[in-house]
Protein backbone atom coordinates (compact mmCIF):
# COMPACT_ATOMS: atom_id res chain seq x y z
CA UNK A 1 0.00 0.00 0.00
CA UNK A 2 1.20 3.52 -0.73
CA UNK A 3 0.56 6.13 1.95
CA UNK A 4 0.85 9.75 0.87
CA UNK A 5 1.24 12.00 3.93
CA UNK A 6 0.99 15.77 3.52
CA UNK A 7 2.24 17.67 6.58
CA UNK A 8 2.12 21.47 6.60
CA UNK A 9 3.18 23.91 9.28
CA UNK A 10 6.09 24.39 11.65
CA UNK A 11 8.07 21.70 13.47
CA UNK A 12 5.34 20.91 15.96
CA UNK A 13 2.95 20.29 13.07
CA UNK A 14 5.32 18.16 10.98
CA UNK A 15 7.26 16.00 13.47
CA UNK A 16 4.24 13.87 14.52
CA UNK A 17 3.71 12.92 10.87
CA UNK A 18 7.34 11.87 10.57
CA UNK A 19 6.75 9.58 13.57
CA UNK A 20 3.64 8.18 11.87
CA UNK A 21 5.54 7.67 8.62
CA UNK A 22 8.19 5.67 10.47
CA UNK A 23 5.60 3.24 11.80
CA UNK A 24 3.94 2.83 8.41
CA UNK A 25 7.29 2.28 6.67
CA UNK A 26 8.30 -0.33 9.25
CA UNK A 27 5.07 -2.18 8.42
CA UNK A 28 6.14 -2.47 4.81
CA UNK A 29 4.16 0.37 3.24
CA UNK A 30 5.57 2.80 0.72
CA UNK A 31 5.45 6.19 2.41
CA UNK A 32 5.74 9.50 0.58
CA UNK A 33 5.99 12.42 3.00
CA UNK A 34 5.13 15.78 1.46
CA UNK A 35 6.65 18.60 3.51
CA UNK A 36 8.83 21.65 3.17
CA UNK A 37 12.58 20.97 2.63
CA UNK A 38 13.21 22.75 5.95
CA UNK A 39 12.46 19.33 7.49
CA UNK A 40 14.62 17.31 5.09
CA UNK A 41 17.16 16.23 7.73
CA UNK A 42 14.50 15.02 10.18
CA UNK A 43 12.71 13.13 7.40
CA UNK A 44 15.96 11.50 6.24
CA UNK A 45 16.93 10.51 9.79
CA UNK A 46 13.58 8.74 10.06
CA UNK A 47 14.37 6.73 6.93
CA UNK A 48 11.57 8.31 4.91
CA UNK A 49 11.41 9.80 1.43
CA UNK A 50 10.71 13.53 1.31
CA UNK A 51 8.62 14.94 -1.51
CA UNK A 52 9.50 18.65 -1.25
CA UNK A 53 6.82 21.31 -1.08
CA UNK A 54 8.25 24.71 -2.00
CA UNK A 55 11.59 25.92 -0.71
CA UNK A 56 13.04 26.59 2.71
CA UNK A 57 13.20 30.31 1.88
CA UNK A 58 9.44 30.27 1.24
CA UNK A 59 8.88 28.53 4.58
CA UNK A 60 10.91 31.13 6.48
CA UNK A 61 9.28 34.01 4.59
CA UNK A 62 5.85 32.68 5.57
CA UNK A 63 6.84 32.56 9.25
CA UNK A 64 8.03 36.16 9.07
CA UNK A 65 4.70 37.55 7.87
CA UNK A 66 4.06 40.50 10.24
CA UNK A 67 0.61 39.44 11.49
CA UNK A 68 0.86 35.65 11.29
CA UNK A 69 0.95 35.34 15.09
CA UNK A 70 -1.79 37.90 15.77
CA UNK A 71 -4.50 36.24 17.91
CA UNK A 72 -7.34 37.51 15.67
CA UNK A 73 -5.84 38.34 12.28
CA UNK A 74 -3.36 35.46 12.08
CA UNK A 75 -5.88 32.97 10.69
CA UNK A 76 -6.63 35.13 7.66
CA UNK A 77 -2.89 35.44 6.98
CA UNK A 78 -2.48 31.66 7.14
CA UNK A 79 -5.49 31.11 4.89
CA UNK A 80 -4.19 33.47 2.19
CA UNK A 81 -0.87 31.61 2.22
CA UNK A 82 -2.66 28.26 2.00
CA UNK A 83 -4.72 29.33 -0.99
CA UNK A 84 -1.58 30.46 -2.80
CA UNK A 85 0.19 27.16 -2.11
CA UNK A 86 -2.62 24.63 -2.41
CA UNK A 87 -2.74 24.35 -6.24
CA UNK A 88 0.97 23.52 -6.27
CA UNK A 89 0.61 21.10 -3.33
CA UNK A 90 -2.36 19.42 -5.01
CA UNK A 91 -0.40 18.87 -8.21
CA UNK A 92 2.52 17.40 -6.27
CA UNK A 93 0.20 15.15 -4.27
CA UNK A 94 -1.68 13.90 -7.33
CA UNK A 95 1.62 12.95 -8.99
CA UNK A 96 2.19 10.49 -6.11
CA UNK A 97 -1.08 8.61 -6.55
CA UNK A 98 -0.93 4.95 -7.55
CA UNK A 99 -4.47 3.95 -8.61
CA UNK A 100 -6.23 1.45 -6.32
CA UNK A 101 -3.27 1.36 -3.93
CA UNK A 102 -3.09 4.82 -2.37
CA UNK A 103 -4.35 6.15 0.95
CA UNK A 104 -4.06 9.86 1.70
CA UNK A 105 -3.18 11.30 5.10
CA UNK A 106 -3.27 15.03 5.73
CA UNK A 107 -2.53 17.44 8.52
CA UNK A 108 -5.10 20.11 9.38
CA UNK A 109 -3.67 22.63 6.90
CA UNK A 110 -3.57 20.15 4.02
CA UNK A 111 -6.54 21.30 1.98
CA UNK A 112 -5.00 19.40 -0.92
CA UNK A 113 -5.63 16.08 0.83
CA UNK A 114 -9.38 16.70 0.97
CA UNK A 115 -9.44 18.03 -2.60
CA UNK A 116 -7.57 14.98 -3.95
CA UNK A 117 -9.85 12.69 -1.95
CA UNK A 118 -12.90 14.20 -3.66
CA UNK A 119 -11.38 14.39 -7.14
CA UNK A 120 -10.08 10.82 -7.24
CA UNK A 121 -12.38 8.98 -4.85
CA UNK A 122 -9.45 7.94 -2.67
CA UNK A 123 -9.63 6.94 0.99
CA UNK A 124 -8.24 9.70 3.17
CA UNK A 125 -7.61 10.42 6.82
CA UNK A 126 -7.32 13.92 8.23
CA UNK A 127 -5.23 14.12 11.40
CA UNK A 128 -5.82 17.06 13.72
CA UNK A 129 -3.16 17.49 16.38
CA UNK A 130 -5.14 19.93 18.53
CA UNK A 131 -8.67 19.71 19.97
CA UNK A 132 -9.67 23.18 18.81
CA UNK A 133 -9.85 21.83 15.24
CA UNK A 134 -13.16 20.26 16.32
CA UNK A 135 -15.55 23.19 16.65
CA UNK A 136 -18.07 22.10 19.26
CA UNK A 137 -20.91 23.89 20.99
CA UNK A 138 -20.64 21.40 23.86
CA UNK A 139 -17.00 22.22 24.56
CA UNK A 140 -16.52 25.61 23.00
CA UNK A 141 -12.89 26.12 21.96
CA UNK A 142 -10.94 28.84 23.73
CA UNK A 143 -9.74 31.14 20.97
CA UNK A 144 -8.55 34.21 22.89
CA UNK A 145 -7.87 35.59 26.31
CA UNK A 146 -11.62 35.75 26.96
CA UNK A 147 -13.26 32.30 26.93
CA UNK A 148 -17.03 31.97 26.94
CA UNK A 149 -18.59 32.09 30.41
CA UNK A 150 -19.41 28.64 31.76
CA UNK A 151 -23.03 29.62 32.45
CA UNK A 152 -23.88 30.20 28.77
CA UNK A 153 -26.58 27.62 27.83
CA UNK A 154 -26.05 25.07 25.06
CA UNK A 155 -28.61 26.66 22.72
CA UNK A 156 -26.77 29.98 22.92
CA UNK A 157 -23.47 28.27 22.22
CA UNK A 158 -24.97 26.61 19.17
CA UNK A 159 -26.25 29.93 17.87
CA UNK A 160 -22.90 31.60 18.49
CA UNK A 161 -20.94 28.77 16.85
CA UNK A 162 -23.18 28.90 13.77
CA UNK A 163 -22.64 32.67 13.57
CA UNK A 164 -18.86 32.25 13.84
CA UNK A 165 -18.97 29.49 11.23
CA UNK A 166 -20.83 31.67 8.71
CA UNK A 167 -19.81 35.18 9.61
CA UNK A 168 -16.13 34.70 10.38
CA UNK A 169 -14.73 31.39 9.17
CA UNK A 170 -16.63 30.96 5.90
CA UNK A 171 -16.33 34.69 5.30
CA UNK A 172 -12.56 34.14 5.29
CA UNK A 173 -12.39 30.72 3.65
CA UNK A 174 -15.32 29.79 1.46
CA UNK A 175 -15.02 32.15 -1.50
CA UNK A 176 -11.35 31.45 -2.28
CA UNK A 177 -11.70 27.71 -1.65
CA UNK A 178 -14.77 27.45 -3.87
CA UNK A 179 -13.03 29.39 -6.63
CA UNK A 180 -10.25 26.80 -6.55
CA UNK A 181 -12.74 23.94 -6.39
CA UNK A 182 -14.49 25.27 -9.49
CA UNK A 183 -11.26 25.09 -11.48
CA UNK A 184 -10.99 21.42 -10.50
CA UNK A 185 -14.57 20.53 -11.37
CA UNK A 186 -15.77 20.33 -7.77
CA UNK A 187 -19.01 21.84 -6.43
CA UNK A 188 -18.97 24.62 -3.84
CA UNK A 189 -18.95 23.85 -0.12
CA UNK A 190 -19.71 25.75 3.04
CA UNK A 191 -18.90 25.32 6.72
CA UNK A 192 -15.32 24.83 5.56
CA UNK A 193 -13.52 24.64 8.88
CA UNK A 194 -16.34 23.16 10.95
CA UNK A 195 -17.35 20.35 8.59
CA UNK A 196 -15.62 20.14 5.19
CA UNK A 197 -12.11 19.96 6.58
CA UNK A 198 -12.90 16.65 8.31
CA UNK A 199 -12.64 13.54 6.15
CA UNK A 200 -15.86 11.49 6.04
CA UNK A 201 -13.68 8.37 5.86
CA UNK A 202 -11.59 8.96 8.98
CA UNK A 203 -10.82 12.02 11.08
CA UNK A 204 -8.28 11.51 13.85
CA UNK A 205 -7.88 13.63 16.94
CA UNK A 206 -4.23 13.06 17.79
CA UNK A 207 -4.60 13.53 21.53
CA UNK A 208 -5.98 11.37 24.38
CA UNK A 209 -9.59 11.49 25.50
CA UNK A 210 -8.57 12.70 28.97
CA UNK A 211 -7.09 15.78 27.32
CA UNK A 212 -10.12 16.37 25.08
CA UNK A 213 -13.08 14.00 25.05
CA UNK A 214 -15.11 13.54 21.84
CA UNK A 215 -18.28 15.63 21.84
CA UNK A 216 -21.76 14.81 20.46
CA UNK A 217 -21.40 17.32 17.60
CA UNK A 218 -18.01 16.07 16.38
CA UNK A 219 -18.05 14.40 12.94
CA UNK A 220 -19.15 10.76 12.93
CA UNK A 221 -15.78 9.76 11.47
CA UNK A 222 -13.81 11.16 14.43
CA UNK A 223 -11.59 9.00 16.64
CA UNK A 224 -9.11 10.14 19.28
CA UNK A 225 -5.82 8.35 19.83
CA UNK A 226 -3.08 10.05 21.83
CA UNK A 227 -0.19 12.42 21.22
CA UNK A 228 2.05 11.11 18.39
CA UNK A 229 5.59 12.16 19.27
CA UNK A 230 8.83 11.93 17.31
CA UNK A 231 11.29 10.37 19.75
CA UNK A 232 14.98 11.23 19.93
CA UNK A 233 17.13 8.29 18.75
CA UNK A 234 18.68 6.47 21.70
CA UNK A 235 22.18 7.03 20.35
CA UNK A 236 21.72 10.83 20.20
CA UNK A 237 22.86 12.40 23.48
CA UNK A 238 22.23 15.97 24.59
CA UNK A 239 24.82 18.41 23.23
CA UNK A 240 27.91 18.30 25.45
CA UNK A 241 27.47 21.81 26.84
CA UNK A 242 23.93 21.09 28.08
CA UNK A 243 24.70 18.38 30.69
CA UNK A 244 27.55 20.56 31.95
CA UNK A 245 25.17 23.50 32.34
CA UNK A 246 22.54 21.35 34.05
CA UNK A 247 25.02 19.95 36.56
CA UNK A 248 26.49 23.37 37.39
CA UNK A 249 23.58 24.48 39.55
CA UNK A 250 19.91 24.10 40.40
CA UNK A 251 17.46 22.89 37.71
CA UNK A 252 16.84 25.79 35.31
CA UNK A 253 13.67 27.21 33.88
CA UNK A 254 13.23 26.47 30.20
CA UNK A 255 11.75 29.09 27.85
CA UNK A 256 10.68 28.42 24.27
CA UNK A 257 8.25 30.20 21.95
CA UNK A 258 8.09 27.33 19.44
CA UNK A 259 10.02 26.13 16.40
CA UNK A 260 8.28 28.58 14.07
CA UNK A 261 8.16 31.72 16.19
CA UNK A 262 10.14 34.47 14.48
CA UNK A 263 8.60 37.29 16.53
CA UNK A 264 9.56 36.34 20.09
CA UNK A 265 11.78 39.27 21.10
CA UNK A 266 9.25 40.48 23.68
CA UNK A 267 8.87 36.91 24.96
CA UNK A 268 12.59 36.41 25.58
CA UNK A 269 13.06 39.92 26.94
CA UNK A 270 10.36 39.14 29.48
CA UNK A 271 11.99 35.78 30.14
CA UNK A 272 15.29 37.43 31.01
CA UNK A 273 13.61 39.92 33.35
CA UNK A 274 11.70 37.06 34.98
CA UNK A 275 14.69 34.84 35.70
CA UNK A 276 16.70 37.83 36.91
CA UNK A 277 13.99 38.73 39.41
CA UNK A 278 13.57 35.12 40.52
CA UNK A 279 17.36 34.56 40.63
CA UNK A 280 16.88 31.44 38.52
CA UNK A 281 19.06 29.84 35.89
CA UNK A 282 17.46 29.37 32.50
CA UNK A 283 17.65 27.72 29.10
CA UNK A 284 16.38 29.74 26.13
CA UNK A 285 15.54 27.54 23.12
CA UNK A 286 14.98 29.23 19.76
CA UNK A 287 15.90 28.71 16.13
CA UNK A 288 15.89 32.47 15.60
CA UNK A 289 18.71 34.10 17.61
CA UNK A 290 17.66 37.57 16.44
CA UNK A 291 14.71 37.28 18.85
CA UNK A 292 17.00 37.16 21.91
CA UNK A 293 18.10 40.12 24.06
CA UNK A 294 21.47 41.55 23.08
CA UNK A 295 23.28 40.55 26.27
CA UNK A 296 22.61 37.46 28.35
CA UNK A 297 24.22 36.55 31.68
CA UNK A 298 26.16 33.36 32.29
CA UNK A 299 23.14 31.97 34.14
CA UNK A 300 21.24 31.79 30.84
CA UNK A 301 22.17 29.24 28.18
CA UNK A 302 20.89 29.47 24.60
CA UNK A 303 20.26 26.50 22.34
CA UNK A 304 18.98 26.19 18.78
CA UNK A 305 17.11 22.95 19.36
CA UNK A 306 17.10 20.35 22.13
CA UNK A 307 15.39 16.96 22.47
CA UNK A 308 12.67 17.73 24.99
CA UNK A 309 12.03 14.09 25.85
CA UNK A 310 15.58 13.97 27.27
CA UNK A 311 15.79 17.49 28.63
CA UNK A 312 12.47 18.31 30.28
CA UNK A 313 12.72 15.89 33.23
CA UNK A 314 15.80 17.88 34.30
CA UNK A 315 14.27 21.37 34.36
CA UNK A 316 12.28 23.09 37.10
CA UNK A 317 9.45 24.32 34.90
CA UNK A 318 8.66 25.07 31.26
CA UNK A 319 7.47 28.47 29.99
CA UNK A 320 6.18 28.17 26.44
CA UNK A 321 3.73 29.22 23.76
CA UNK A 322 1.25 26.39 24.17
CA UNK A 323 1.99 24.39 21.04
CA UNK A 324 0.43 20.95 21.36
CA UNK A 325 3.73 19.07 20.97
CA UNK A 326 5.47 21.11 23.65
CA UNK A 327 2.45 20.76 25.91
CA UNK A 328 2.48 16.97 25.51
CA UNK A 329 6.22 16.81 26.19
CA UNK A 330 5.76 18.66 29.49
CA UNK A 331 2.92 16.33 30.49
CA UNK A 332 5.14 13.32 29.78
CA UNK A 333 8.01 14.80 31.80
CA UNK A 334 5.77 15.54 34.77
CA UNK A 335 6.91 19.15 35.09
CA UNK A 336 4.79 22.27 35.65
CA UNK A 337 4.23 24.60 32.73
CA UNK A 338 3.37 28.24 32.30
CA UNK A 339 1.77 28.83 28.92
CA UNK A 340 1.95 32.23 27.24
CA UNK A 341 -0.22 31.79 24.12
CA UNK A 342 0.21 33.84 20.96
CA UNK A 343 -2.49 32.58 18.56
CA UNK A 344 -4.33 29.63 16.97
CA UNK A 345 -4.76 26.51 19.17
CA UNK A 346 -2.49 27.80 21.92
CA UNK A 347 -5.22 29.47 24.02
CA UNK A 348 -7.29 26.29 24.00
CA UNK A 349 -4.31 24.08 24.88
CA UNK A 350 -3.46 26.42 27.75
CA UNK A 351 -7.01 26.25 29.12
CA UNK A 352 -6.85 22.44 29.11
CA UNK A 353 -3.54 22.42 30.95
CA UNK A 354 -5.01 24.70 33.60
CA UNK A 355 -8.07 22.45 33.93
CA UNK A 356 -5.81 19.44 34.42
CA UNK A 357 -4.16 21.30 37.29
CA UNK A 358 -0.61 20.93 35.93
CA UNK A 359 0.13 24.50 34.93
CA UNK A 360 -0.94 28.08 34.55
CA UNK A 361 -1.57 30.51 31.73
CA UNK A 362 -0.73 34.15 31.16
CA UNK A 363 -2.15 36.12 28.27
CA UNK A 364 0.23 39.01 28.91
CA UNK A 365 3.99 39.27 28.39
CA UNK A 366 4.55 41.26 31.60
CA UNK A 367 7.34 39.79 33.77
CA UNK A 368 5.45 40.73 36.93
CA UNK A 369 2.61 38.44 35.89
CA UNK A 370 4.99 35.64 34.91
CA UNK A 371 6.73 35.86 38.28
CA UNK A 372 3.42 35.65 40.11
CA UNK A 373 2.35 32.62 38.08
CA UNK A 374 5.71 30.85 38.36
CA UNK A 375 6.11 31.17 42.13
CA UNK A 376 3.55 28.43 42.97
CA UNK A 377 4.86 26.25 40.14
CA UNK A 378 8.41 26.41 41.48
CA UNK A 379 7.19 25.58 45.00
CA UNK A 380 4.48 23.01 44.25
CA UNK A 381 1.88 22.11 46.83
CA UNK A 382 0.55 18.52 47.15
CA UNK A 383 -2.33 19.22 44.77
CA UNK A 384 -0.01 20.31 41.96
CA UNK A 385 2.43 17.46 42.63
CA UNK A 386 -0.38 14.89 42.53
CA UNK A 387 -1.77 16.31 39.27
CA UNK A 388 1.68 16.28 37.65
CA UNK A 389 2.32 12.66 38.65
CA UNK A 390 -1.16 11.63 37.51
CA UNK A 391 -0.71 13.10 34.03
CA UNK A 392 2.82 11.75 33.76
CA UNK A 393 1.55 8.26 34.61
CA UNK A 394 -1.24 8.56 32.05
CA UNK A 395 1.26 9.58 29.38
CA UNK A 396 3.53 6.65 30.24
CA UNK A 397 0.68 4.14 30.18
CA UNK A 398 -0.77 5.25 26.83
CA UNK A 399 -0.09 3.05 23.79
CA UNK A 400 2.10 4.62 21.14
CA UNK A 401 -0.26 7.02 19.36
CA UNK A 402 1.59 6.66 16.05
CA UNK A 403 0.87 2.93 16.19
CA UNK A 404 -2.81 3.54 16.93
CA UNK A 405 -3.10 6.01 14.06
CA UNK A 406 -1.34 3.57 11.73
CA UNK A 407 -3.82 0.87 12.78
CA UNK A 408 -6.74 3.11 11.82
CA UNK A 409 -5.16 3.98 8.48
CA UNK A 410 -4.57 0.31 7.68
CA UNK A 411 -8.16 -0.52 8.61
CA UNK A 412 -9.35 2.21 6.25
CA UNK A 413 -7.14 0.83 3.48
CA UNK A 414 -8.43 -2.71 4.04
CA UNK A 415 -12.05 -1.54 3.92
CA UNK A 416 -11.57 0.34 0.66
CA UNK A 417 -9.16 -2.09 -1.03
CA UNK A 418 -10.17 -5.52 0.36
CA UNK A 419 -8.39 -7.44 -2.38
CA UNK A 420 -5.09 -5.57 -2.10
CA UNK A 421 -2.48 -6.61 0.45
CA UNK A 422 -1.97 -3.78 2.94
CA UNK A 423 1.65 -4.85 3.49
Amino acid sequence: MKIVITALGSGGDVFPFIALGQVLRERGHTVALLANPHFADAVAQAGLSLVPLGTEDEYLAALRQPEIWHPRRGFAVIWRQLMELTPRILATLEAQIVPHQTVLVGSTLSLATRLAQERHGLPAAMVHLSPNCFLSAYEFPVTSARPLPSWMPLWARRVLLAAIDRGMLDATCARSLNALRATRGLPPVRSVMRRWLHSPDLTLGAFPDWFAAPQPDWPASAVVTGFPRLRTPAESPLPEAVPAFLSAGSPPLLFTAGTGMTQAHTFFTGALQTVTALQQRALFVTRFPETLPDALPAEVMVANHLPFDRLLPQVAALVHHGGIGTTAAALAAGIPQLIVPFAFDQFDNAARVVRLGVGRSSTTRHPERWIAELEPLLHPDPTLTTALRHCQRRMAEMPDASVLIANHIEALAQARFPFVSIQ
